[in-house]
């Protein structure tokens, strides 16, 4: 990288913080423990304290009336040593991941059963941000952007089990964006005994990690665990002049519980940092003008395209660079208090903080006033929960509110440092936005778990959330300008404008709207057999549209028209569990059908230049999710997830105005929802005299998807092949004696990532031609997925 020493890359930085956590070998810690199965008990049998965050047992989802799939660290290891938390998703039914590089330190974009969230820098997911995500139980999802970046957990070694939750849940459990669902991740959790683990792990492309947790124990009623990682390397796509694209990753937990004879109380905090070099997409075709040099580039450049550059190439580093940072920390206390009378009252406080920055420097393609990007977002929330606890002879009653506020700044400066501009100054000819959004959120919940049989619960629920939002435009205060600027004006109350030579996105005119509504829920489970239930769910829930970007409500959009999003979903199907009985052992099985109308919805989709098209509508998601896991053996785990999912737009107009009806595309299909999806893979173990050998297999599938048009803006007929991979991994597990410690375990284990190199695009959609200049649009963008890797890994357990 000498050719690049003006690089913004901070490896020394990673490796300062890998060196401190490497220190950590020396004392009684290590990584990566082993499955935690049913939430109650730690990967080394020692028995989590009373108040830590537990994953429900196989006994609770079995009798639940909701449709939940819970991945513990065995399926969770199926996503890599150096994946992120977003493709740990991937290996529960009806997930999607989509994303341009294949470690934590890369954003990503899910869909659960086609309702999407996280935003990767591309668009056409058009049900934006309408699934809640949590950790430790607490909402990481922006409420302004309803958006969750998911390089903000970067590290999964600390993860010990992740909770998919179909649908909106019961109130109890649900925020304010839950409309297609939640994930909750669990970090690590204290435990009645010390402890730890550390795993160090080096791999294709210089992929670095390591992670680590500690965990002290009971000591005088308190307990705490320290848990964290770091990792930085390049990404699989490697430009002409060599730039590999750099990134890094490092975050750290801690959580400390005191008890008490009347329960407990619980302190903890959590920071991460994702940091990298974003390679941009690729077309699938050559096309002209578009070549490594730029556009039209030198003569003779190559042309830039998976056919005549290579598959997985990117662009030098001094015709395209953008660096992308993101960071999130928050602080929390929660409090478990006994009040007698089979009584308890929880409490949830948190603060948060989440930025972003996103600085573009080089782009060949788009010269001009606006060439260079300085993109600086940020959001402070604050949240309290209170809620109580009663149980009576044949029900448990939860009752309870919460409060959230935020708020949020969308600052953006598109400049040119030619004409006078810099990240904090405004040149002529340049576009730029500070807009400034407080949300305010409020619910009040009760649901009444109701047992009239032992073998049926019906669960009744009911929320009354209020929303409002208030908008404010920081652009004059927060900006320099060069001589001569002059902004323009708009304000989509009144229609009135003004014209300038600096687009400001953000509106002139402030404004506040407040809305409120009622969300019924009802679920039921009935166990028919001992080994099987039947369960079904209705829920409506409520979300503020999204706001932020270039455009949509406040900005562009009149807030007069601002409406709460509608879901209405249902869930419904069978569920199996058998415990020892034959060939099964911990069998675990759900097949379930799931319609969803998601009504009233905002639709913006952000395009390459930073403006955003604005387009309404309703859609209706309908399909069958499938998943099992199982030691049908003492030493064979295998599990698997399979989805059939059909999503279509009743509605979809887009460019509608007071004079115009605009252009309908009603009846399309959702853009980047496979049809059908699948994973399934087995473990074994085999003990050969003080030895364990663990090999693994696993595959994955996604069928084929629609594609989003930019020229129409709008969904297409297109789609975009299917793809799958095959993975392998060996793991050596054997017992080891260190001086002053005893008897510890060390592992060796080996991982290969689409062994056979199959080459697919993750990601692709139809361009208009803006991103790389070109007059003609209609041609393929994509994202390509990893190619082969494989990565070796060490772990010390304690």
């Amino acid at each position: 990288m000498a050719q690049h020493a003006h690089v913004k890359y901070h490896g020394k930085r990673t490796a300062f913080a890998v060196l401190l956590l490497s220190g950590t070998a020396l004392a009684p810690v290590a990584a990566r423990a082993q499955a935690v199965n049913a939430g109650t008990v730690s990967a080394n049998g020692s028995a989590y304290v009373p108040g830590a965050t537990t994953a429900p047992t196989h006994k609770k989802l079995f009798k639940s009336g909701t449709t939940t799939r819970v991945l513990d660290r065995k399926i969770m290891d199926a996503a890599g040593p150096v994946g992120g938390a977003a493709q740990i998703l991937s290996y529960s039914p009806g997930v999607t991941v989509t994303g341009y590089g294949n470690t934590g330190s890369a954003k990503y974009t899910i869909t659960l059963d086609g309702v999407q969230q996280g935003w990767g820098g591309y668009g056409g997911f058009t049900g934006t941000g309408s699934i809640g995500v949590t950790l430790d139980g607490i909402p990481v999802v922006d409420p302004s952007t309803n958006l969750w970046q998911s390089n903000t957990i970067p590290q999964t070694g600390m993860i010990q089990s992740t909770q998919v939750t179909y649908g909106p849940g019961n109130p109890v459990n649900r925020w304010y964006n839950n409309i297609g669902g939640g994930v909750e991740y669990t970090p690590m959790q204290p435990t009645s005994k010390p402890g730890g683990d550390v795993n160090l792990t080096y791999g294709s492309y210089g992929q670095k990690n390591i992670e680590f947790d500690l965990r002290t124990g009971l000591y005088d009623g308190w307990s705490t665990v320290l848990a964290g990682g770091a990792g930085d390397g390049n990404s699989f796509r490697t430009a002409a002049d060599g730039f590999k694209s750099p990134n890094e990753n490092y975050s750290i937990y801690l959580k400390t519980v005191k008890q008490f004879s009347a329960g407990n109380i619980q302190f903890g905090g959590y920071f991460a940092r994702s940091a990298g070099y974003r390679v941009p997409v690729i077309p699938t075709t050559p096309q002209a003008g578009v070549t490594i040099t730029g556009n039209p580039g030198m003569a003779g450049s190559t042309l830039y395209s998976q056919q005549t550059s290579g598959y997985d190439s990117a662009l030098p580093f001094n015709t395209y660079e953008k660096f992308d940072t993101n960071a999130m920390w928050l602080v929390f206390a929660k409090e478990n208090i006994d009040l007698g009378d089979a009584t308890t009252l929880h409490n949830l406080t948190w603060y948060e903080n989440i930025t972003r920055v996103h600085s573009r420097l080089n782009d060949l393609y788009n010269t001009g006033p606006n060439v260079s990007e300085y993109n600086s977002p940020h959001t402070n929330i604050f949240g309290d929960k209170l809620w109580l606890s009663k149980s009576f002879a044949m029900n448990t009653v939860d009752a309870g509110a919460y409060y959230i506020h935020d708020t949020y700044n969308s600052r953006n400066n598109f400049y040119n440092v030619a004409d006078g501009g810099n990240k904090g100054v405004v040149n002529i000819g340049g576009k730029i936005r500070s807009s400034y959004f407080t949300q305010d959120d409020f619910a009040l919940f009760a649901q009444d778990d109701f047992r009239p049989i032992a073998a049926l619960h019906i669960t009744p629920g009911v929320r009354f959330v209020n929303f409002q939002t208030g908008y404010s435009n920081g652009s004059l205060q927060d900006f320099g300008f060069a001589p001569g600027v002059v902004l323009s004006t708009h304000c989509p109350l009144t229609g009135a404008k003004t014209k300038g030579n600096v687009t400001d996105q953000g509106a002139s005119c402030g404004a506040n709207e407040s809305r409120s509504g009622v969300e019924p829920s009802l679920s039921a489970n009935l166990q028919v057999l001992p080994w099987l239930a039947l369960y079904g769910s209705y829920a409506e829930s409520l979300r503020t549209p999204s706001v932020g970007g270039g455009g949509g409500l406040f900005q562009k959009v009149n807030p007069n028209s601002y409406h709460l999003e509608l879901g209405q979903d249902f869930q419904g199907g069978a569920k199996f569990n058998v415990e020892d009985d034959g060939i099964l052992h911990h069998f675990l099985a759900g097949i379930s059908y799931f319609h969803l109308r998601y009504a009233k919805q905002s639709i913006n989709y952000t395009l390459a230049n930073g403006n955003e098209i604005t387009a309404s509508g309703s859609s209706i998601y309908k399909g069958v999710n499938m998943y099992f896991n199982d030691n049908p053996l003492y030493n064979l785990f295998v599990y698997g997830n399979a989805s059939i999912t059909n999503a279509n737009y009743q509605t979809y107009v887009t460019g509608a105005g007071a004079a115009n009806p605009g252009t309908s595309y009603s009846g399309s299909k959702v853009p980047y929802v496979p049809e059908k999806s699948f994973n399934v893979g087995a473990y074994y173990d085999y003990l050969y005299h003080n030895t364990l050998l663990e090999p693994r297999a696993w595959v994955q599938f996604n069928g084929t998807q629609n594609l989003f048009n930019n020229v129409t803006g709008a969904p297409s007929h297109q789609t975009m092949p299917s793809y799958g991979t095959f993975n392998l991994s060996f793991k050596v597990s054997a017992p080891i004696i260190l001086p002053y410690a005893g008897k510890k375990s060390i592992d060796f284990k080996l991982t290969a990532l689409n062994v056979t190199n199959n080459r697919y695009n993750e990601y692709e959609y139809i361009s208009s031609g803006g991103y790389f200049g070109t007059s003609n649009g209609g041609y393929l963008l994509a994202y390509p997925g990893a190619p082969f890797t494989i990565y070796g890994s060490v772990g010390m357990h304690f």
